[in-house]
């Protein structure tokens, strides 16, 4: 158990030394984006995990953001292939709405990993991703200028802008990052159980263009991502899940730390399917100077169900009340967490 109590150690150490003005994310539940953080997380916990999430942001102020996304990946073991290492790989779909500008982002990134068994409970894995991504704006919903009287905003003015001009641009994108994993494999709720999983990525390494007129140059800062997450189970009842995200691009960096609880209802069977584990739980997470999020958690044998409500605390909280986003996050992961009838485990 001296894993568990240096990582809880290395935690709270961590989150005493962050100072860093944060900015926005599309998905504030990161731990629930694992190959939009990392490509090298692809098939690092789970044989097979996919996940849908669902975020509608500022919807009080007149520029909402809306944001979708689906992920699914897994590992590729075959045979003698798991005593050594293993392939992995993955996909995500995501499309991002933003402002009266109607600022569309569609992208689609696919991952390939290699994972190393370090030793039976160890391993390091490296990933590299590559997609491509499509941004589009109009300009018919805005208001310009020249369509102000002298005393307010007047829509029977011209514009002096060609009506529904809409501009488009496209490029690929490339990713790459690494990651180390522990764990024991023991089920949910057993007092043993933990896994801890951290990573430090690098995107946006072609420095892809997001100048749609070619007036100026406009590419994409390469950005980095350092990420910790971990499932620690206090006892037989309660398992804590304590997540930390730092990201840095340009001259925008954002911090984020907090952490969920589960709490067992009832444990799967342990050598049929004809019982399923089920948890509920909640939690709290802070992103630096710019919100408080409340999460809620519902988990029933595979799948998982998390919920989270943005309490915008920035300047902006001003023209939204405090309102910042709600999200909806659907997972599916094979082996359950629970335990139950064996699965082809990671590292047999």
């Amino acid at each position: 158990m001296k894993v568990k109590h240096l990582y809880i150690i290395l935690i709270f150490n961590i989150l005493s030394a962050f100072s860093l003005n944060a900015q926005d994310i599309h998905l504030t539940q990161t731990n629930m984006t694992p190959l939009l953080v990392n490509p090298a997380n692809a098939g690092a916990e789970y044989e097979i995990r996919g996940i849908l999430n669902y975020r509608s942001q500022w919807t009080s102020s007149d520029a909402p953001f809306k944001t979708m996304m689906a992920s699914y990946d897994m590992n590729f073991k075959k045979g003698k292939q798991s005593k050594f290492g293993y392939f992995a790989g993955g996909i995500y779909l995501f499309n991002d709405k933003a402002g009266t500008a109607n600022i569309t982002t569609n992208q689609a990134n696919l991952s390939i990993a290699y994972h190393v068994n370090l030793n039976s409970k160890n391993t390091l894995g490296v990933g590299i991703q590559g997609g491509y991504f499509q941004r589009s704006t109009s300009t018919s919903d805005l208001k310009w200028g020249s369509q102000f009287d002298g005393y307010s905003y007047n829509a029977d003015y011209s514009t002096g802008e060609a009506a529904g001009d809409k501009f488009t641009v496209g490029s690929t994108d490339y990713n790459t990052g690494l990651v180390w994993t522990y764990r024991n494999d023991e089920k949910y709720f057993s007092g043993e159980k933990i896994i801890i999983t951290s990573g430090l990525s690098f995107h946006h390494i072609n420095k892809p263009s997001y100048e749609n007129q070619g007036l100026v140059t406009d590419n994409l800062y390469n950005r980095w991502i350092g990420h910790s997450s971990a499932t620690i189970g206090l006892n037989t009842k309660i398992s804590i899940l304590p997540y930390i995200f730092y990201s840095y691009q340009g001259e925008i960096d954002e911090a984020m730390f907090g952490s969920n609880m589960l709490y067992s209802l009832k444990n799967s069977s342990t050598y049929t399917n004809n019982i399923k584990g089920m948890a509920i739980g909640g939690g709290a997470f802070y992103r630096w100077n710019d919100a408080v999020i409340l999460t809620i958690l519902a988990q029933y044998s595979n799948y998982m169900f998390e919920f989270s409500y943005d309490i915008n605390t920035s300047s902006y909280s001003n023209a939204t009340g405090g309102n910042g986003a709600f999200e909806l996050s659907i997972q599916y992961v094979y082996p359950s967490p629970f335990g139950g009838v064996k699965s082809r485990s990671r590292f047999n």
